[in-house]
């Protein structure tokens, strides 16, 4: 049975609620006033002629102030479902603070992005970077930048410790990397690439991200030192662009901390 417009409203207000007193419980209390309004909303589901909806509202029984946090999202889980929410990461309540300092040394990493469609991806693409403690990021083409909103989101403020620039065009900026002694390693399931977990050369490297999905350009691969592929034993020969960003950084992490 589907929702009726007054249920779906009632179950948008009371999953809202949810989020917020997950969000402001970082003591593991919880507002006393918003506790007793979800509650109240629960309720109130009684009156619905749909009896997936109906049934929820005896849960508003088991919410109170002194529950753990574990417990109380517990009972979120049945409300998301209903209203087929999947939550992305910025709304999920992060128990553990990021650290105050930045790293005290970057890594001579960057990452070049060409042509990359999706805000999702590249947002990704600065949490992996920043987390690594890459140097830079350079946005080629059309690849979204950080005013971005989407981007924005999904970089959850990794943005503001990354530094970045933005180049129209991608030969250009490979040719000033270059020139500044990074070895270009373009990630691409090409017939002639090496595999990721062979050596990499212990200098600065940039890694070489396409568009999601053509790729890049033959006349790029011209230009680069060597291109990776990393290995895949599934049906499927590749992997989205942000999760190869972050397989690929890791890696190059993991051998130049062996090489210190």
């Amino acid at each position: 049975m589907s929702l009726s417009a007054q249920d779906k409203k009632s179950l948008e207000e009371i999953h809202k609620l949810f989020i917020e007193l997950e969000k402001s419980s970082g003591d593991f209390s919880f507002d006393t006033s918003k506790l007793a309004l979800l509650k109240e909303k629960i309720a109130q589901l009684t009156s619905s002629e749909n009896a997936d909806v109906g049934r929820l509202a005896p849960l508003r029984d088991h919410l109170h102030g002194k529950m753990t946090l574990k417990h109380f999202v517990s009972f979120a889980i049945p409300f998301e479902r209903l209203l087929n929410r999947n939550l992305q990461d910025d709304e999920f309540l992060i128990i553990e603070n990021d650290k105050a300092t930045a790293p005290q040394e970057t890594l001579p990493l960057v990452f070049v992005l060409d042509n990359i469609r999706s805000a999702f991806n590249v947002g990704s693409i600065f949490r992996t970077a920043e987390c690594l403690g890459a140097e830079r990021i350079c946005l080629c083409g059309y690849t979204p930048n950080p005013t971005q909103w989407k981007v924005e989101k999904t970089a959850m403020g990794t943005q503001e410790y990354m530094t970045w620039e933005e180049h129209p065009r991608l030969m250009e900026c490979l040719e000033m990397l270059k020139e500044n002694g990074y070895r270009l390693v373009a990630l691409e399931t090409a017939a002639s690439a090496s595999d990721l977990y062979e050596n990499f050369e212990a200098e600065p490297t940039a890694f070489i991200l396409g568009n999601e999905r053509f790729g890049l350009d033959p006349t790029v691969l011209q230009l680069i030192d060597e291109v990776r592929v990393i290995p895949l034993r599934g049906r499927k020969n590749s992997l989205n662009v942000g999760v190869t960003a972050a397989v690929a950084g890791f890696e190059w992490m993991r051998q130049w901390r062996t090489r210190k």
